[in-house]
């Protein structure tokens, strides 16, 4: 007998009757529905199985599953009501406490806020700009510092420059050319870099590259190679959590401008945590040692940045979620910034961004704590580190990389000389 899921909605909640056998063929499909509600911002579910005759061990971590991913957006997703056969599975399990509703939980209301979506009446305003609908927004009130590191010659093929160790604290932020830190020439090593809140994450300059990464833990600080890039230290202290104003996904390069519209910093550092629609970008997929004036990343010839680069072209990894660390300036008028940053869209807005994928995972409605978001993502591994781009004629979509909903931190940022 083959699983169906009903959905119904009574008195602001929602609840998901399932009907056949909770088994290993059919389970994935009530996870799939439960991660479609809690991306669309409904983190309180019911999952009525009275009407369901069989639950198998596939069924009972489909039931853990679902119950965690609701928690960690602070919601619920438990049983309410269970036939004879799925009641006595979850007994003898001894999982009937942990995922079967008390009695009295249908008496809260689903919309009761969780610590982690109230902010200050006084600090924080919800407002709708463009096609960004921002929750708890939260203006900065400081700049963070960083600098460039490294040259951009690494990559335009000319004579590998000396290269800098830097470690990465829980408040460091960097993206660029680079490598977690480990002997030998970095020209061989050097691939897309991203690293946030004490979490360094690198994909090797290879076709198919998978990504690999240093995490902070106890006194051991992740230490990163750079050929060139962009360091900062502090924590952003802007921050919101953001959703679509309309059924258009939110594109990335529309939030940062909508960002902008909230400060007056014409140079932004950004942090952005969400729920993919997909991302538009390029890996580097061949080692800067063999980069020449006439055969490297950089050259304005299609056919050689094919054999450097591989472009996604389309949005990809839809239903991930991904974190994004980068720099943007209201125009390339920055001379420090300029080797380094790329128009973002079709507007004034120049920047540099990399995205670093993991498996799906919901956020919570609204904004929240940096570095525990970040180190909540990064308990999964990640499936894909990429710089992001614009692309001016995409095949099919927009050419643009987009969320459906997530979380942004931001702050003036001032870029140094000096150390960062």
């Amino acid at each position: 007998m083959d699983m169906t899921i009903t959905r119904r909605e009574a008195d602001d909640e929602l609840i998901l009757v399932v009907s056949g056998r909770l088994d290993a063929e059919h389970a994935d499909d009530l996870t799939r529905a439960v991660n479609d509600e809690l991306r669309r911002g409904r983190h309180v579910i019911a999952i009525d199985l009275r009407e369901c005759g069989f639950l198998s061990s596939a069924g009972i971590r489909v039931l853990f599953g679902i119950h965690r991913a609701a928690g960690r957006v602070g919601g619920r997703c438990l049983v309410r009501g269970a036939s004879e056969p799925v009641r006595k599975v979850l007994e003898l399990t001894r999982l009937a406490a942990m995922l079967m509703e008390p009695p009295a939980a249908a008496s809260r209301r689903p919309s009761d806020p969780t610590p982690e979506t109230l902010h200050p009446a006084s600090a924080a305003v919800d407002l709708t700009s463009g096609g960004v609908r921002f929750l708890g927004l939260e203006r900065p009130t400081s700049a963070v510092h960083g600098r460039l590191v490294g040259s951009a010659e690494i990559a335009a093929g000319g004579r590998p420059q000396p290269h800098e160790r830097r470690r990465i604290a829980r408040d460091a932020f960097a993206l660029g050319l680079a490598a977690v830190a480990e002997d030998g020439p970095l020209a061989d090593r050097a691939g897309e870099m991203l690293a946030a809140c004490g979490i360094a994450f690198h994909r090797r300059p290879r076709p198919f590259s998978v990504v690999d990464y240093m995490a902070a833990a106890g006194d051991l600080v992740p230490e990163v190679d750079i050929a060139h890039g962009l360091l900062w230290t502090g924590l952003p202290s802007g921050r919101a959590g953001f959703e679509m104003a309309s059924d258009e996904p939110v594109a990335i390069d529309e939030l940062v401008a909508r960002i902008f519209e909230q400060t007056e910093a014409d140079v932004l550092a950004v942090v952005v945590a969400g729920e993919l629609a997909g991302l538009v970008g390029a890996e580097l997929i061949r080692p800067l040692a063999v980069a020449s004036a006439s055969d490297r990343p950089g050259l304005a010839d299609r056919a050689v940045a094919a054999r450097w680069l591989s472009f996604s072209r389309e949005p990809v990894h839809a239903r991930c979620a991904a974190v994004v660390v980068g720099v943007a300036t209201r125009d390339a008028a920055s001379a420090t910034l300029a080797p380094f940053v790329r128009p973002l869209g079709t507007g004034t807005l120049h920047g540099h961004l990399h995205a670093v994928v993991f498996p799906p995972r919901p956020l919570a409605r609204g904004t929240g704590d940096l570095t525990t978001t970040i180190e909540g993502l990064a308990d999964a591994a990640p499936v894909a580190l990429m710089h992001l781009l614009t692309d001016p004629q995409p095949v099919l979509g927009s050419g643009r990389s987009a969320m459906d909903r997530g979380r942004c931190w931001f702050a003036p940022l001032v870029v140094e000389a000096g150390a960062a």
